[in-house]
């Protein structure tokens, strides 16, 4: 009778398994730096999935979240579960509130841009930006290579 062998692979924990345990991930950082103006924790999210313009071999490219006064934008690649990287835009739409980063699935948070107030003219363009993503259909079925 053979041998059974037995592979372990040495992966990373997996803390964050999706977007929305992204975003709690990165507020959470957030509020650990005493950043003050951030969405409430029990704050009910509305959730809607953005299509891309370009074609792609797959559809999504990120998720938007939004409540009366925030958006957010995750994106997160094709990639197995312990080697996602969430790449997260939080913007408030009515206090000009921005902060950019990435949340890994083992719960790691990298800031590309510090939380800070955008002047009125760089807020109107993201304002703006996150309402024409917001309005791409979703693909026709066969789309995207298919």
């Amino acid at each position: 009778m053979p041998v059974k062998k037995e592979y372990k692979m040495n992966l990373p924990p997996v803390k964050v398994r999706n977007a929305a345990q992204a975003i709690d991930t990165a507020l959470s950082y957030l509020r650990k730096q005493q950043v003050a103006a951030l969405p409430d924790e029990n704050t009910k999210w509305q959730e809607k999935t953005i299509y891309s313009t370009e074609p792609q071999d797959y559809g999504i490219t990120s998720k938007l979240f939004t409540t009366d006064d925030w958006l957010v934008e995750v994106f997160q690649g094709v990639a197995p579960l312990s080697n996602t990287v969430y790449r997260i835009t939080l913007f408030s739409v009515r206090s000009n509130y921005y902060w950019k980063g990435s949340v890994r699935a083992d719960g790691d948070v990298t800031e590309a841009s510090a939380f800070r107030l955008l002047p009125e003219e760089e807020s109107q363009k993201i304002t703006e930006e996150f309402s024409r993503k917001s309005e791409v259909p979703p693909p026709r079925p066969g789309g995207y290579g298919h």
